[in-house]
């Protein structure tokens, strides 16, 4: 599930699903807003949402990486997220 907001680096972020004609997704770091598409499959969504929260670190945080640097910690992180739920589950 995309959350509407998501807390990074101190800072809330906005986060919109709409079409968007050939992006996946996008951060816009000044307006604080994350925009992801809306017609991508739901674990697309999920994984793109991922890649634009370490872009919002990336540019918050003045880290520099590279976009293939971005690409690699989002395809490593969602693996690790979706490999083991027990990690996120809530504790009863």
């Amino acid at each position: 599930m995309i959350p509407s907001q998501v807390l990074i680096c101190g800072r809330t972020y906005i986060v919109t699903t709409q079409p968007m004609a050939g992006a996946l997704g996008c951060c816009d770091n000044q307006g604080q807003d994350i925009t992801i598409d809306s017609d991508s499959h739901a674990e697309t969504q999920s994984s793109v949402l991922i890649h634009e929260v370490f872009e919002a670190m990336n540019a918050s945080l003045g880290l520099r990486l590279k976009h293939h640097a971005i690409d690699a910690l989002e395809t490593a992180w969602y693996e690790v997220l979706v490999s083991n739920p027990a990690w996120w589950e809530e504790q009863k």
